[in-house]
Parts: C-alpha cells; structure tokens; sequence
C-alpha cells in the first residue's frame, strides 16, 4: 500500500468513449459490469486528481459492490466532479439521479445496460461527516492519511472506525462484516487510541464500554443493549456546530422541496395494452435512484373516497351522470388531485419516490363512459389543463386483435377510437413516451425504463448546472 505521500499515477490513455473502454493496463473491452464501472470511475478520479477516498466496506472492491459506495472527498475538488460524471456517461454509466440527502452528502444514482439487465450502482459521495445534528468530521480530515490499496484509495484507518462507527450506531445495528472491521480496527489502533476516538462522538462514560463491545465482535448486540444515540457530547461544545448544522439542513430541505428527486409516472393506453403488467414490473428495474413507490388508481382519493373499494368489473357498465352531477362530480375529483398532490404525491416525490398513476385525469377526455361522465368535453377539457400534470407519460398501445385477446371489455371499433383518442391526448409541461406491447413485457420493460431514463437524464443534467451552488 502507498501513504497519502505517494501521488498516484496519472494515466494518460483519455477519456472511455462509447462502446470500448480503456483499462488500467491498455486493454479495450465492451464489457459494462459493477467491477467495470468501479474501475473506471477510480481511473477517472486519479486522472483528474481527485482527492477522495473509499470510507468503509472496501475489501472486495472493484469486483464485488454490496451496497452504496461511500466516498469521501476533498471539498476543493467538488468542482472535478462533473467532470468524472460526464466521462463515466461516455463509457456508457448514465446518471440519472442525484439527490442532496443531507449538508454536504450526496447520492448520485447511475444506469446501464449490461449483459443481460439493466443494472445500477450508488455512489454516496461527502464532504463532511454529519450525523444526528452533529458534525464531527471535515472533508479535509476525511481524506487526510489515506491509503492507497491497488486501483484505489481508502480511508485512514481512524477516519475508517469513527466513521463505520458513528454510521452503525446512528442506525443501532451493524451486519457482522462490519462488526468484525470495528473489532480489527480496535486490534489494529489500540484500545486507547479507539477509546479516544469514540469519546468524541459518545458520552465518554460509555467510551471504553463501546471499544470493549468492538473488541469483543458485539457491538451490534451493544447498540441493541444501550441503546446509543449520537449528538451526546456537551451541549457547549457543539453549540456553534449545531447551530451551523441545521442552518444548512434547512437551507438544504427547502432546496430539494423546490427541485423534488422523484417522479410522477402515468401510465395511459386502453384496457388490455399492459398497464397493470408495466406497473408491477417497472420499479425493481430502476434500483436505488427511486427508493420508495406508490401507485393510485386514476386518482389520489385523498378527497370523496370511494365507499366501494373492490376492483372495478365492468365500469363502463352504468349509464353516465346528468350533465349537471357530472360537471359536480368531476369537480369533486378535479379537487382531490389537489389535495393528493399536495399532501400526499408531492412530499413522496420530495422523498425519492416513484409514484405511479394507472390512468390519469386526462383519461376522461379519452374515455368519458368509464367514468360515467356525461357533462360537456370542453369542462373536462379545461380541468384537465389545470390538474397537477404527471412528469412523464407512456402511453401504451399495441394492435386492435391483440388488445382484444387481452381483455374482451371493449370492441374493435371501440379499441380503435380510443387509441386514436389517446395519441391525440396533449400535455402542457408533462414528457411523453409512446411504447408498443406487441413483443411482450420484457421488451415493454424495457422500453419503458428508457423512457424513465431518458427523462431522469435530461433532469440530472440540468440540475447538475447548480451542484456547485448547494452544499
């Protein structure tokens, strides 16, 4: 291994271009795996003498990658950072999410097409160390007495206790991989060197009871048993931290309120295209960069609930409303879109979620029947250009006989008209995707999920434009 003293080597074979990449050793491959996009983006940080550092869980690196990959890296070189994404986007590693979960830490969230599936990869990229209303490292600090071990480099290793640390105890729990690195690093720095460290995060009473615990392998069972919390060091000491820190979080959760990582998806296409099918299938494909899902049902039902909440049989099987109930009712749902963007989809769009619409709002001007709508289009027509719009659209379609096989609910005529009625269908600020079904749902997967990708790309490169701006 090399110290922190050693610079490490600049390779000068340029940046990976589509298809063929270039490896450490001169090599060319069209190989897109987590062990191929790891060492790329090392070689990249090197080239552009980024000062970073792999903050835990190294020892299978590059070739196997369990979880999110945590870096730290010098604040300074924040700025190079683009840079290493735009090359990784090159070798075919697309971005397509970057969200600042918390002051100074960031997850970007990358996608590509390997082998067989579509895979992804996290990186969790800091420049401080925060938890629990504390700050109890720089970025500077983070990556000071770094080490080089082979393709990369890694945290000192005092930097690589107090940080896997105050992570497990922060959530009270630690896998027994981490549990026996806490107990090397205890063997490797000394039990006085530990103890000290652990003092500045816990109440040093319990400092030399925690270093026992790491000692021993059952530190997991300890942070069961205590209970831990971080953020226990006196108040005084921490006043003027505590006070920059949720000054910064603030300022942070007002940031991403305005510019929520989420994404709201409506799914549209006749009875029998497949919504039901993409909706189950399309989440898991997409990894970590949407953590959480929701689905609903052409709406929130925030709002007028309906009292029967079995699935619908045969809804265009009841006559329409009067005119009058009609244009009360839609108001009535026209209100509760509302009300569920508000209270409800936008603080999961807030939260990284994907929120999924089999149907939208817009579906009564393809198919009023349904909906037993029998007011004037051009009411409807108005609502809907008022309605909280979706971020994208897919609308699915495939060939009248093939619908039909599907689900006997509608005619062929009637199949017809409403795909007509459907690429008809106009959106003032919501992205559209048209996808055909024809081939099956792997291939409707996958299409959709480059649908997905193509708008989370666009966003993430234009919002990468502020990374510079927030903290």
């Amino acid at each position: 291994m090399l110290s922190e003293g050693v610079p490490p080597a600049v390779l000068a074979d340029g940046t990976p271009g589509h298809g063929n990449t270039r490896s450490r050793n001169g090599d060319t491959t069209s190989a897109r795996n987590i062990p191929h996009f790891l060492r790329t983006l090392f070689r990249l940080l090197d080239e552009l003498a980024v000062r970073y550092c792999v903050l835990h869980s190294w020892n299978l690196l590059p070739e196997k990658l369990y979880s999110d990959l945590d870096l730290a890296v010098h604040p300074l070189d924040k700025v190079k950072l683009p840079g290493v994404f735009e090359a990784l986007t090159q070798a075919g590693y697309t971005p397509i999410q970057w969200g600042n979960y918390v002051t100074n830490g960031h997850g970007i969230y990358f996608i590509w097409e390997g082998d067989s599936s579509i895979e992804t990869a996290t990186l969790d990229i800091i420049f401080e160390h925060r938890r629990a209303g504390m700050i109890l490292a720089s970025g500077e600090a983070l990556v000071c007495g770094r080490i080089r071990r082979g393709e990369f480099w890694i945290a000192a290793p005092e930097v690589e206790y107090s940080y896997l640390l105050a992570k497990k105890a922060a959530k009270a729990k630690a896998s027994p991989s981490q549990s026996l690195r806490l107990k090397e690093l205890v063997e490797s720095l000394g039990s006085e060197r530990t103890e000290e460290l652990a003092g500045r995060i816990f109440q040093r009473d319990l400092k030399a009871q925690i270093v026992e615990a790491c000692a021993k392998g059952s530190i997991d069972k300890e942070f069961g048993r205590l209970k831990l919390k971080l953020g226990q060091v006196p108040l005084a000491r921490q006043m003027s931290r505590r006070v920059r820190y949720w000054a910064s979080e603030l300022r942070r959760a007002i940031l991403r309120t305005i510019n929520p990582t989420g994404i709201l998806l409506a799914i549209l296409g006749p009875d029998g295209a497949g919504k039901s099918t993409l909706i189950e299938a399309l989440p898991d494909a997409l990894g970590a960069g949407l953590r959480r899902r929701r689905v609903f049902h052409w709406r929130p039902q925030a709002f007028a609930q309906r009292r029967n909440k079995r699935p619908v049989t045969d809804p265009r099987g009841q006559a329409p409303r009067g005119a009058v109930l009609s244009i009360a009712c839609l108001s009535a749902f026209f209100i509760d879109y509302w009300i569920g963007y508000i209270f409800v989809i936008r603080p999961l769009l807030v939260a990284s979620a994907i929120v999924q619409f089999d149907r939208y709002f817009h579906d009564v001007l393809v198919d009023p029947l349904r909906y037993r709508y029998g007011g004037p289009r051009w009411f409807a027509a108005i609502l809907s250009r008022l309605v909280p719009e979706p971020d994208l659209v897919i609308l699915l379609d495939a060939e009248e006989h093939l619908i039909r096989a599907r689900k006997a609910e509608l005619s062929l005529p009637e199949i017809k008209r409403q795909r007509q009625a459907y690429r008809s269908l106009r959106f003032q600020r919501a992205r559209q995707a048209y996808v055909r079904t024809d081939s099956g749902i792997e291939a409707t997967r996958v299409a959709s999920v480059a649908a997905v990708t193509d708008f989370m790309k666009e966003r993430f490169n234009k919002r990468i434009g502020a990374w510079m701006r927030v903290v």
